[in-house]
């Protein structure tokens, strides 16, 4: 990115952007492989809090700088260095880790993960609690936790893959390419992910921003609420009738009305 952030969060690790037109980018950016540190997740986890009621943002795209790692996990010098003085410092960064991801998830505006390469450990963590995410050919997703003593991310990884896969790739390490993740349908494969992922923000920018909120406070609670088919859409209706009071709402029914005539 050129030019100096609008607002910058985790000691510079996560900068934001405004473009003006209803789409904020946040660029990870920690050098060389942005690998997460404990400030870098509460980074994370305020800037999506921020972001969530601000009103000039309506869609955001998340990317990363360099061209190593979008992120390469949690920074095991921290890990290292911090497990062995502080016995309480892995069940807090745990904490601050699930926070971020949480952020993202539930941030009211819709969160596009624009991907160029590496993916691991902590990285899919972030990637998969985004509403999309478009990957460059090549770019790969892996937990290789198993490899350096450690678990985690494999909720997370079911978001982008059958259980089954989620498994294998776990109990071994092994990486996936986007284009071998693309079939199941969570990684879209496209040859710029930050200008597509700027088109399709932008797309959404230009919607109703409360409808826009609703749907993604609908998305979010119909998986994780374990409704049937029914509930579901029960549930839905009850969104349907808070939009439809809304003045955007009856304005966009007069106009397609009033188009319909014509």
């Amino acid at each position: 990115m050129t030019g100096a952030p609008d607002l910058s969060f985790g000691d510079g690790a996560l900068q934001v952007f405004r473009s003006g037109d209803g789409v904020t980018r946040v660029v990870i950016d920690r050098p060389p492989v942005n690998a997460m540190n404990e400030a870098a997740y509460a980074g994370l986890g305020e800037c999506f809090d921020e972001l969530s009621f601000d009103a000039d943002t309506r869609a955001i795209v998340l990317s990363a700088a360099g061209d190593r790692a979008f992120v390469a996990g949690t920074d095991v010098r921290d890990f290292a260095n911090q497990h062995q003085d502080d016995p309480a410092w892995a069940g807090r960064h745990a904490r601050k880790a699930h926070a971020a991801f949480h952020a993202i998830f539930r941030c009211s505006r819709p969160v596009i993960a624009a991907v160029r390469s590496a993916t691991l450990g902590s990285g899919v963590g972030i990637v998969a609690s985004c509403d999309a995410v478009l990957a460059a050919p090549g770019a790969t997703f892996g937990l290789p936790e198993i490899n350096v003593g450690v678990l985690g991310g494999a909720k997370f990884l079911m978001r982008l893959v059958s259980p089954q896969q989620a498994r294998v790739m776990q109990y071994t390490g092994r990486r996936l390419t986007a284009e071998q993740l693309a079939p199941y349908g969570a990684v879209q494969v496209v040859d710029e992910p930050e200008k597509a992922a700027l088109e399709l923000a932008g797309e959404i920018a230009g919607k109703n921003p409360t409808a826009i909120r609703l749907a993604k406070e609908g998305f979010n609670h119909l998986e994780l609420g374990n409704l049937s088919l029914f509930e579901g859409y029960t549930y839905e209706q009850t969104l349907t009738e808070r939009l439809s009071t809304t003045k955007e709402a009856n304005e966009a029914s007069s106009a397609f009305l009033a188009n319909r005539g014509n």
